[in-house]
């Protein structure tokens, strides 16, 4: 019997220390790139919330329109933007208020338009700090974000609408004076024989929960508003014959009521309410027409009630001051000027 020692079955295969080697490479490799991963992933949170500030400062610069040239008053556009950033928070190394620079973040491409930038940069004190990639020799990280704001004319407001409209005033116009009113909706006493009385009867809106028609739509669009988008020109809406007095007057005075200003007399340089009073109309072409029959919307127009409803619009009828005023929709095709009133979009 052969009793020498196996020698050969003892011996290590030489791979065996190298695959221990690269298993350990390859575990401290996936560990690295995850927690890579980490701070890519806060970094992305970081932007991500940026934006948002960004989208925000720059509607609110943009809010700061002057309604009779429809050009933003800078050094009002800058405080606003500088406010509402810092009610926005992003990540440092936790989350912290967004402060800009109300001189050298804010400025003004256009007369019309507003570019905000917010930042988490190591140049301002504020970088994406980081955790894992300082291994890389990379402590902090730096991003930011921007935005511009447009104010346009409008020609497809979206929100709000009233269901009385004024007619045109060819050639000068609408104006804003205090002492000039427009009727809004005609009265028994203004001599209509068409059985209409600025009255209009609009289509279904798949935005509403409501879906009735007649006096019951004058009283729901007349205090709460219609919320689907019309448009110049293209858009044809048909009448709402009959008075409709009732529920007419009655939507006009609950929301007058729910103003906070209900001040009767006074204009609207000189009102501090809520909107409650203010109403965005279509302007029709003419109500020339007889019976139920489609008018056509020529521009918008945003008008302020003056005086709370009372039993005699019955008979003169409803009168309100023409004014600029800032309203939610789209430019629309080829808004005319003279309506004044204005939209504010994001467009880049």
């Amino acid at each position: 019997m052969n009793l020498a020692p196996n020698h050969e079955s003892r011996q290590r295969r030489p791979d065996e220390g190298i695959a221990v080697i690269w298993v350990a490479v390859f575990l401290l490799v996936s560990l690295w790139f995850v927690s890579l991963a980490i701070d890519m992933g806060k970094l992305m949170a970081a932007k991500t919330e940026l934006q948002a500030a960004a989208d925000a400062a720059a509607l609110a610069a943009a809010s700061s329109v002057d309604l009779k040239t429809g050009k933003i008053v800078q050094d009002q556009a800058r405080i606003r933007a500088a406010l509402v950033a810092s009610k926005n928070r992003a990540y440092e190394g936790v989350e912290t208020p967004v402060v800009i620079d109300a001189a050298g973040d804010v400025s003004f491409p256009a007369a019309n338009r507003v570019r905000v930038i917010v930042r988490r940069e190591s140049a301002t004190g504020n970088p994406v700090l980081t955790h894992f990639a300082q291994t890389l020799g990379m402590p902090a990280l730096s991003v930011n974000a921007d935005a511009t704001a447009e104010v346009r004319v409008i020609g497809e407001p979206c929100e709000r609408l009233a269901p009385f409209a004024p007619e045109d005033v060819p050639p000068a116009g609408f104006v804003s004076d205090c002492a000039v009113d427009y009727v809004l909706k005609d009265g028994s006493g203004g001599g209509s024989t068409s059985g209409n009385f600025q009255l209009l009867d609009y289509p279904p809106c798949p935005e509403s929960d409501f879906n009735g028609g007649g006096a019951a739509a004058i009283y729901q669009y007349t205090r709460y508003g219609y919320d689907c988008c019309l448009n110049i020109g293209q858009e044809l809406v048909w009448t709402q014959p009959g008075n409709k007095v009732g529920p007419f007057r009655s939507a006009l005075q609950d929301r007058f009521d729910e103003d906070t200003d209900r001040r009767n007399g006074i204009c609207f340089q000189d009102y501090t309410g809520n909107a409650k009073r203010i109403f965005i109309t279509p302007i029709i072409e003419s109500f020339n027409v007889n019976g139920r029959k489609q008018v056509r919307i020529v521009k918008f127009a945003a008008f302020f009630l003056k005086d709370r409803p009372a039993g005699s619009m019955v008979k003169i009828g409803v009168r309100g001051q023409f004014i600029n005023y800032v309203v939610p929709g789209n430019s629309g095709p080829n808004p005319p000027a003279d309506s004044k009133i204005f939209g504010i979009h994001l467009v880049e």
